[in-house]
């Protein structure tokens, strides 16, 4: 049963609709409706990731857990007493996944039949915890080898360690999989009371896209959300400490398997708690900002790259949570020391002559007919939709807010952040 009518969230220039009601549990459901899509996709995704590793719930006392252990519970909750759950999305012919990131949880799947039984299939799992001393050890052990793993790849460990350079005490700085020592320390209570606290409808988000009714999709859905009773989530405090301004490390390198040095520039952004349409705004206009200067139809790259320091893997992005943020521009280099000098003496060349009018109203317009074309991926729309939603963001605000950004905005963006006094470079240089 829902305890609101459905409601209609539309945008009249991507040419799309959202249909949401809140289920009596709690949980926000969301159905976007693509008609002559073969491809069906729904995901159910809570806010808890990575970074979630300090908390307090209705008033009890700091709960503080191991990191690595939103992604430890996402493996968990694959296993069940009697099946694993993909073999059931197997015999239905859906492809699922599932994925944790700095701040959410992410389970998946897409079919091209059998939506509703895989539908069904995948919030029932997700609401079955079983945590026992055997699997959580066993599984221990799991994510050990995949910790090993990506410890030798050449670009994980240069990204986490731009990140440990950035941040002196931000829990962003760690790896989403936490260390071998640290799920040591991961035990069957410690997942439960993070389920019961995380997992709970109000802080999750159940959405589905493809060429169904609405209505069925609503139905289906309340049919799989289980009838456990669910008092209110009451309030959930995350805690994290206090981040300075400036970066803990100017630079940071390791020596790997690679026959080119690579590199990674970071500017830290740390700002006021940003939500909603203002932390969006933020994004664009970073992400537009970073493509007028450092994009490949740019003069810099088209310099750079005619004096054989970078190649077409040249790039920069932004990202961004409620607290910090940070840009990235990097790539594969024979001399990454002159490209970090280049980095920052354009910035320098940029904020003393200003941003050009023709080159920001021509990125805008990019920047513009790529989210028409994302918004053609079910997967996109419906794994954007869960995670800016915990940010308190409707992505089909996105073009709205585009189309209200001006060159003053790049221009005070400009001042406040991409500050070569704020950035550090991590270099993996080979063997």
């Amino acid at each position: 049963m829902y305890q609101s009518e459905p409601k209609v969230i539309s945008n009249a220039t991507l040419r799309e609709e959202v249909v949401s009601r809140i289920h009596e549990s709690g949980l926000p459901v969301f159905f976007c409706n693509k008609p002559g899509y073969q491809k069906r996709y729904a995901c159910f995704a809570t806010h808890f990731g990575s970074i979630d590793s300090s908390f307090r719930r209705r008033g009890s006392d700091v709960i503080e857990v191991p990191d690595g252990t939103a992604h430890f519970l996402e493996h968990k909750l694959f296993e069940g007493p009697e099946a694993n759950a993909f073999e059931e999305f197997s015999r239905n012919g859906a492809s699922p996944n599932a994925y944790t990131s700095s701040g959410a949880t992410n389970y998946l799947f897409s079919c091209n039949e059998n939506f509703f039984d895989n539908l069904k299939h995948l919030v029932r799992f997700v609401q079955k915890p079983w945590f026992t001393e055997e699997n959580v050890e066993k599984e221990k052990g799991i994510i050990g080898q995949e910790i090993r793993m990506y410890e030798d790849d050449p670009g994980w460990r240069m990204y986490i360690n731009l990140l440990e350079a950035l941040y002196h005490e931000h829990p962003v700085k760690k790896d989403i999989l936490g260390t071998v020592e640290s799920i040591s320390g991961i035990t069957p209570a410690l997942l439960d009371s993070c389920y019961q606290t995380f997992y709970h409808p109000e802080n999750m988000v159940l959405f589905g896209i493809g060429d169904e009714q609405p209505e069925r999709f609503f139905e289906a859905a309340d049919e799989a959300l289980l009838e456990r009773p669910q008092e209110p989530l009451g309030k959930l405090e995350r805690f994290f400490p206090e981040e300075p301004q400036e970066v803990a490390e100017k630079q940071t390198s390791a020596q790997m398997a690679v026959s080119m040095p690579r590199f990674l520039i970071g500017f830290k952004d740390v700002h006021p708690g940003l939500l909603g349409r203002e932390l969006l705004e933020s994004e664009l206009v970073t992400d537009i900002l970073l493509e007028i200067i450092f994009g490949q139809s740019g003069e810099f790259f088209s310099r750079l790259y005619e004096q054989d320091l970078i190649d077409d893997n040249f790039s920069g992005s932004y990202s961004c949570m409620q607290d910090i943020g940070h840009s990235i521009i990097g790539g594969e280099s024979r001399a990454p020391g002159e490209v970090e000098e280049a980095v920052l003496e354009e910035l320098r060349r940029v904020r003393s002559s200003g941003i050009d009018g023709t080159d920001f109203e021509r990125q805008k317009r990019a920047v513009f007919g790529g989210f028409m074309r994302q918004f053609n991926s079910l997967e996109f729309i419906a794994n954007n939709y869960c995670g800016y939603r915990f940010l308190g963001v409707d992505i089909f605000e996105i073009i709205d807010v585009l189309q209200g950004i001006t060159l003053e905005d790049l221009t005070r963006r400009l001042e406040t952040h991409l500050d070569p006094e704020r950035s550090t470079i991590s270099v993996v240089v080979p063997r």
